[in-house]
């Protein structure tokens, strides 16, 4: 009795994890609206960072946008008054006030 209660739920269990993959090369970034995703190891997308809870936890406006900084590249959320082709980690602290997002 035990293995037909338990047979749904293992059969959930593994066709979960038996999604077919969206083919990104792990490790890869991209903005699906303002959504900073980054590729994991299975091939899937998944959230790195919704800039609009980003936007909302620091009360600031905060936009999906790709940064190449000092050989770091990939997509993340930066306020909208920083432009990400002249980003410079240097000028911009977004953690200085209490309820920052870095």
């Amino acid at each position: 009795m035990k293995a037909l209660l338990l047979a749904p739920l293992l059969a959930t269990a593994l066709l979960t994890r038996c999604r077919a993959p969206d083919g990104c090369a792990p490790v890869s970034t991209r903005c699906a609206g303002n959504v900073a995703e980054i590729c994991n190891g299975d091939g899937n997308w998944q959230v790195l960072a919704d800039c609009d809870a980003v936007s909302e936890h620091s009360n600031a406006a905060f936009t999906c946008a790709y940064v190449n900084e000092e050989g770091v590249a990939g997509h993340t959320c930066l306020p909208t008054t920083v432009d990400a082709g002249t980003f410079d980690a240097a000028t911009v602290d977004a953690g200085a006030e209490e309820g920052g997002v870095l």
